[in-house]
């Protein structure tokens, strides 16, 4: 793959791997527990360090081509019926070929494609992580498509039931690799005004998961 092509498959990659299955509910702004514990993931040169709530699980990890992912969910919920997830993603060799800012720019980009809604792409102060830069943004679609519930038997619902996404996503450029953080939730229908996630609380939505690390 040559190196001018690897943003656009990085980014197409983010948007598929965390799988899009169906939840009848979003979780809770704030985690049901406060206790934690913390998490450290070796990703290509580096290791990200982070929390994660007691109650959760590694439900998925994958590495292939130059990306690695992981996915961790609540203990009673699961890839096909998730409604809180964080997941976890690096990206080899991509911190010269692309800045934080512009993989945010070019994922939503992505993003709209496959959004039946309205996009929310809201970017938040960018931060350091030791010493990395980063770009961070809230990140959502109001309606998702419905073509994911094919994969469910799910005759009892007369109607397909109309989802939404968002999450707060961080874009790390490490010494040699790219890293991905997001925490997402999933649930009801929502609009722009109703948005369960905004500037005013997503360091509340990411304290169960937060201060992160990358060593």
């Amino acid at each position: 793959m040559k190196a001018s092509q690897q943003p656009r498959w990085a980014i197409c990659s983010v948007l598929f791997c965390c799988h899009s299955f169906m939840s009848a509910h979003a979780s809770e702004m704030t985690e049901s527990s406060i206790d934690r514990l913390p998490k450290q993931l070796p990703i290509f040169s580096q290791k990200l360090s982070f929390f994660l709530p007691n109650d959760w699980k590694l439900a998925y990890t994958q590495l292939e081509d130059g990306m690695f992912s992981a996915e961790f969910l609540p203990q009673t919920e699961g890839l096909h019926n998730w409604s809180s997830m964080v997941c976890i993603q690096g990206f080899e060799g991509m911190s010269a070929n692309i800045k934080p800012e512009d993989f945010l720019d070019t994922m939503v980009n992505t993003y709209r494609d496959s959004c039946n809604g309205e996009v929310i792409y809201e970017r938040v102060d960018d931060e350091f992580i030791n010493g990395h830069q980063t770009a961070s943004a809230i990140i959502g679609c109001t309606r998702m498509p419905n073509s994911h519930l094919n994969e469910l038997e799910i005759d009892f619902y007369k109607e397909p039931q109309r989802l939404s996404e968002i999450g707060y996503y961080t874009a790390v450029s490490g010494e040699k690799d790219l890293y991905l953080i997001h925490k997402s939730l999933r649930g009801n229908e929502f609009n722009a005004i109703t948005a369960p996630i905004e500037k005013t609380n997503y360091r509340e939505f990411m304290s169960a998961v937060s201060p992160f690390n990358l060593n």
